[in-house]
């Protein structure tokens, strides 16, 4: 989905290389980018953060996302309880 933000001008213009690759010499906030284009040939640059798969879940599941939200709210607020060394469980095997 294409954001409603304005736009501004960056470069005036800029040209192809023999590969018709372009330079844009900017300062990228990403890594990765979706890339989107119209009829008028105009081209969006959308940055993507990529989720590995094995958090995505969290990403999907709205209850498991607020409980962290509220979790990262209590620890800033030092709502937070010792709940001492669990290192003793470190070898358990675990059922799935």
């Amino acid at each position: 989905m294409i954001n409603k933000d304005p736009f501004w001008l960056v470069k005036d213009s800029i040209q192809t290389d023999e590969q018709g690759c372009l330079n844009l010499e900017l300062e990228t906030k990403s890594t990765g980018y979706r890339i989107f284009t119209n009829n008028l040939g105009q081209i969006l640059l959308d940055p993507v953060s990529n989720i590995p798969d094995r958090e995505q879940w969290l990403w999907q599941n709205p209850e498991a996302r607020a409980s962290v939200q509220r979790g990262i709210q209590q620890a800033a607020k030092g709502e937070v309880h010792d709940l001492g060394d669990f290192s003793q469980y470190q070898d358990l095997d675990i059922e799935e």
